[in-house]
């Protein structure tokens, strides 16, 4: 199995190649990758749920990437308790993610 960092090195360096790399990238399950997918939601709908986040966007620990975004690229999401009920059809209590506002820089990813 090759890893990204395996791929990054074949690409040849090449603007081109960097480009088609970052767009295969972003669809990935590297870190960066669920961190965008996971800004973007919150960006277009305000909040996300560890479920949803999950189910909709694949990334698996939606908890991390939050403390990411919040601690490693300056974002200011909250998150309080709420239930929501998971496909196998059980109730559990979650996090919902708030994005409050952006860093004050711009964005970082």
């Amino acid at each position: 199995m090759r890893s990204e960092r395996d791929d990054a090195a074949d690409s040849g360096g090449s603007r081109g190649a960097r480009a088609k790399q970052d767009g295969q990238h972003l669809n990935g399950n590297s870190r960066r990758a669920q961190q965008q997918r996971l800004l973007a939601y919150l960006q277009t709908y305000g909040s996300i749920d560890t479920v949803t986040a999950r189910r909709e966007l694949d990334t698996m620990m939606p908890a991390a990437r939050i403390f990411e975004l919040r601690h490693q690229h300056g974002y200011d999401i909250i998150s309080h308790r709420v239930q929501r009920e998971t496909d196998a059809g059980r109730t559990h209590s979650v996090a919902l993610y708030t994005l409050l506002s952006t860093p004050r820089q711009g964005v970082l990813l």
